[in-house]
């Protein structure tokens, strides 16, 4: 019996060798202004508007920003992007929100997962917030 190895080769995508300032104001522009979840290893899970971004150095600045420090998704994933999508769970006191700050800078050398927000998450986060 003669079996023969049928081979086949993927194409792979184009690798992009350098990352031009026109390429990164681009990706980061449309981000301006949105309110976003950023999750960093470092810093943990935040919530805020978004000021400026650096891709270089993986750093976001957030303005009316909240840390997230306990919260529960309405799925079983566990997920910022279905806090991002659907805002908190009810009730809303199962969470721990931290006090709303005015500005943040996340520095994250190994990277940012950034998620943009639906309308209602704002509200949603600032009624599980703490009250000043």
């Amino acid at each position: 019996m003669n079996t023969t190895k049928k081979t086949t080769t993927k194409k792979s995508a184009p690798v992009v060798k350098t990352v031009t300032s026109a390429m990164t104001a681009k990706l980061v522009s449309p981000l301006i202004g949105k309110d976003v979840i950023v999750r960093a290893n470092v810093a943990g899970v935040h919530f805020g508007t978004v000021v400026a971004i650096d891709p270089g150095t993986s750093t976001i600045v957030l303005k009316d920003a909240y840390r997230l420090w306990r919260v529960c998704t309405r799925d079983s994933t566990g997920s910022i992007s279905d806090i991002a999508a659907n805002g908190l769970k009810e009730p809303l006191s199962q969470h721990s929100i931290g006090a709303l700050l005015d500005e943040v800078a996340i520095v994250n050398p190994p990277g940012l997962e950034i998620a943009v927000c639906a309308a209602c998450v704002r509200p949603s986060l600032a009624a599980a917030a703490p009250k000043a």
